[in-house]
C-alpha cells in the first residue's frame, strides 16, 4: 500500500505536468498561426516535436533500464519546464519567433522519449499487482482530463498573457509584464 501511495503522488505530478505542456504546446499552436497565418508552420511545430521522438524511442529502452528511472523523469521534466520558461522569456521580451519554438519542440520530443519509457518502468515497479486495474483508470481519467480541458485552459492562458503583453511589455518592460503576469497568475489560482 504504501508503494501505492507513492504511486498517486507520480500519477498527480505527472499528469500536472502534462497538462502544462499540453497548454503551453496548444498556446504555441496558437501563437504560432496568429504570427505566420500559415497551417504549414503548426504542422511543423508537431513534426519537430514527433520526429525526434520516434527516433530516439527506438534507441532510449536500454538507457533507461541502465539507470535510475527516477532521475531521469526529473531531469526530463526540468528540461521541459526550462524550454517552457525559455518561451516565456523570449515572448516576453519580444524575440519569440517560430522557429524558436521548431528548435524548443525538438527538444520536448527527445525529453518525452526518454520521460515515458522511465515512467511506464516506475509504475510497474511502485504498483501492486492487485492494483493495475485502478492504475489504468487513474491513467484514462487523468489523460482525459487533459485532452479537455488543454485547449480551453490553453485559449484563456493565451489571451490573458496577449492582452498583458500588448499592454506592459512596451510601457513597463519586461519586469513589470512579469509582475503583472505573476500578480494574475496569483489572482486567478484564487478564484
Amino acid at each position: 500500500m504504501k508503494d501505492f501511495k507513492k504511486y498517486i503522488i507520480l500519477w498527480f505530478s505527472q499528469s500536472i505536468s502534462q497538462l502544462g505542456s499540453g497548454m503551453t504546446g496548444f498556446a504555441l499552436v496558437l501563437w504560432a498561426y496568429g504570427q505566420s497565418r500559415s497551417a504549414l508552420s503548426v504542422s511543423l511545430m508537431s513534426f519537430c516535436d514527433y520526429v525526434p521522438y520516434i527516433i530516439i524511442s527506438m534507441f532510449v529502452g536500454t538507457f533507461v533500464d541502465a539507470h535510475r528511472k527516477k532521475t531521469i523523469m526529473l531531469a526530463a521534466d526540468t528540461v521541459a519546464a526550462a524550454g517552457s520558461l525559455a518561451v516565456l522569456v523570449l515572448f516576453a521580451t519580444g524575440h519569440l519567433a517560430v522557429w524558436n519554438i521548431y528548435v524548443i519542440n525538438v527538444i520536448m520530443g527527445v525529453t518525452t522519449a526518454f520521460q515515458q519509457p522511465a515512467s511506464a518502468v516506475a509504475v510497474g515497479r511502485l504498483v501492486p499487482e492487485d492494483k493495475i486495474s485502478n492504475v489504468s483508470g487513474m491513467n484514462s481519467f487523468s489523460g482525459n482530463l487533459i485532452i479537455v480541458f488543454k485547449p480551453m485552459l490553453a485559449a484563456a492562458g493565451f489571451w490573458r498573457i496577449m492582452c498583458l503583453s500588448r499592454l506592459w511589455v512596451p510601457k513597463r518592460g519586461l519586469r513589470g509584464f512579469l509582475q503583472k503576469l505573476w500578480g494574475a497568475v496569483r489572482e486567478a489560482a484564487w478564484q
